[in-house]
């Protein structure tokens, strides 16, 4: 430890980053995917990466993913950290390599203006944070659940795998009908499957936006990188068009998950319209059980009005099913915590993590 260097990223440590990332995380992450979450996105991330080397050895680094805050009436940037790491060797102890990393990249961001860090640690990350970096619990986050398929229920009872994939089709069948009849479709709204977002989306967001008072600025260039450039995660994009306008917006992908195939709900707007979320729900949900999923997860705030149309549905909190934890800093006097931490004021949404 005593060898441990700190220092900023440069130019040509992203190999070194990356292979550190798989030998740490247990993956084979490609720097294609690296590239895309740190140069590419709505604001660059590199200058904010920060490292400790040992000679020529990378041994951690605390890096961050940086975007715009619709913050009441203004829009800054605001980071996210990901991707932190030790080598193995090198970890522990309250003056440790992720908490000197951690407090040159406070200094990078106070130096660039950056008001606010927030982020949704896992289980390990946020014991480590709330001791060691003093993150603050933010709002309490949801994470809301539907069952498409009594299939794995079954597997706990029926130890006959024939009749357990057959009760499974057939539940998945029932709830289809079930979410078909719940809602009347809109004859003045088009549902439509997109690939990419064009300028259209831009006006979309410059109205939904005043729905809430604090959220990720969910414009075509955010939106476009966090789904249609992300080069490891593909997913189902669906708008709900009106006269030529964007109306609506819902986002979803589904992951297998130890023999269970799990639907996440990414990310979901509409303007405040009768029947707007839920068609947009009910798409999502018939493409979720079309393609075998077992069930599906939405994260929304507690205080978020859309709560009631997932309800509808019959979406529940599952508290413990998805790590929900969410936290953040200040570095400035214009972000006041008290509004910060009211529930009202947020949308949030699975999307917001980097994680899927």
């Amino acid at each position: 430890m005593k060898n441990a260097k700190i220092d900023i990223y440069r130019k040509g440590d992203e190999a070194r980053i990356n292979d550190l990332f798989n030998l740490v995380f247990e993956q084979s992450r490609d720097l294609k995917e690296w590239e895309w979450k740190f140069a590419h996105g709505p604001v660059d991330a590199r200058p904010y990466i920060v490292l400790a080397k040992d000679g020529e050895k990378l041994i951690g680094q605390y890096a961050i993913i940086a975007f715009y805050l619709k913050y009441l009436d203004q829009k800054m940037v605001v980071v996210q950290p990901v991707d932190n790491m030790v080598h193995q060797d090198y970890r522990g102890g309250a003056k440790g390599v992720q908490v000197k990393t951690f407090v040159l990249s406070e200094e990078l961001w106070r130096q660039a203006g950056i008001d606010l860090a927030f982020g949704f640690p896992n289980r390990q990350a946020y014991v480590v944070g709330k001791r060691l970096l003093k993150y603050r619990d933010l709002i309490k986050i949801e994470n809301y659940f539907k069952r498409l398929s009594w299939r794995t229920a079954l597997q706990k009872r029926i130890k006959i795998p024939l009749l357990v994939d057959f009760l499974g089709w057939f539940s998945r069948l029932f709830i289809r009908l079930s979410v078909t009849a719940l809602v009347r479709s809109r004859r003045d709204v088009y549902y439509q499957r997109v690939c990419t977002f064009e300028e259209r989306i831009d006006s979309f967001w410059e109205k939904v936006k005043n729905q809430y008072e604090i959220l990720v600025c969910r414009d075509r260039r955010y939106l476009n990188w966090r789904y249609c450039q992300n080069p490891s995660h593909k997913y189902y994009i669906v708008q709900a068009e009106r006269n030529g306008e964007i109306v609506g917006l819902i986002i979803v992908k589904y992951e297998e998950h130890d023999d269970v195939r799990i639907g996440f709900i990414m990310e979901c707007l509409a303007l405040k319209e009768p029947l707007l979320m839920e068609g947009l729900i009910k798409k999502a949900l018939l493409y979720l059980s079309g393609n075998g999923t077992d069930y599906v997860l939405a994260r929304l705030a507690s205080g978020d009005p859309i709560n009631n149309a997932f309800k509808r549905f019959g979406f529940s909190p599952r508290p413990g099913i998805w790590e929900s934890n969410f936290v953040y800093k200040t570095y400035s006097s214009d972000v006041n915590s008290a509004e910060l931490e009211d529930q009202s004021k947020w949308h949030v949404s699975f999307g917001d993590s980097d994680s899927l």
